[in-house]
């Protein structure tokens, strides 16, 4: 997998804001399975670390997860940072976020879970979606730059076949032939 990822999830930045999950005994299961989907998952307990990582991303795909009782400060700051993030809120009471959370794009590509499971299967699937349209993208600027490749070889043997008008080599990349001879 760490190959793949450094393909495709060198593009990726996924991290976690919440009060406990830093915590080496809180949440072990959980963050191995999350860890699973990627070696590079950025964990934070405190607000203002995470929004001093913010400008870190770039214009990286970002996937987060907030405590829920972080989202009202922090996910406005992140969808005016990040180039269409996803954002998925993590707690107990969903129906308290619902109606505020229909505001933010971010937030309905990812979601409001109250169980981790459901949270860990939707980021899985949603990495998975990005990383076929990332396969599709390469797809096509492969097959782009190998029929550009195709171009030039054609154009390359067309040139060589040419008279030639001035002293050069007849194959620029042979040093042992001769320059060609200017015509008279």
């Amino acid at each position: 997998m760490a190959t793949v990822e450094k393909v495709v999830g060198s593009n990726v930045v996924l991290f976690w804001l919440d009060e406990h999950i830093c915590q080496d005994k809180n949440c072990i299961e959980l963050k191995e399975k999350f860890e699973s989907n990627t070696t590079s998952i950025y964990l934070f307990h405190d607000v203002n670390q995470c929004l001093r990582f913010l400008p870190s991303i770039g214009d990286k795909k970002l996937f987060c997860i907030i405590q829920g009782k972080h989202a009202k400060t922090v996910i406005p700051v992140i969808e005016n940072s990040a180039t269409l993030p996803v954002v998925y809120i993590f707690c107990f009471n969903v129906t308290a976020l619902n109606e505020w959370a229909q505001d933010y794009d971010c937030i309905l590509n990812g979601g409001i879970f109250d169980h981790e499971d459901d949270l860990l299967a939707r980021l899985t699937r949603d990495l998975a979606d990005y990383a076929n349209v990332k396969a599709q993208e390469y797809r096509f600027k492969r097959e782009a730059c190998e029929d550009w490749a195709a171009n030039l070889t054609k154009s390359a043997k067309r040139f060589r076949n040419e008279q030639c008008t001035l002293p050069y080599r007849t194959d620029p990349l042979n040093d042992q032939e001769p320059p060609g001879e200017q015509p008279e």
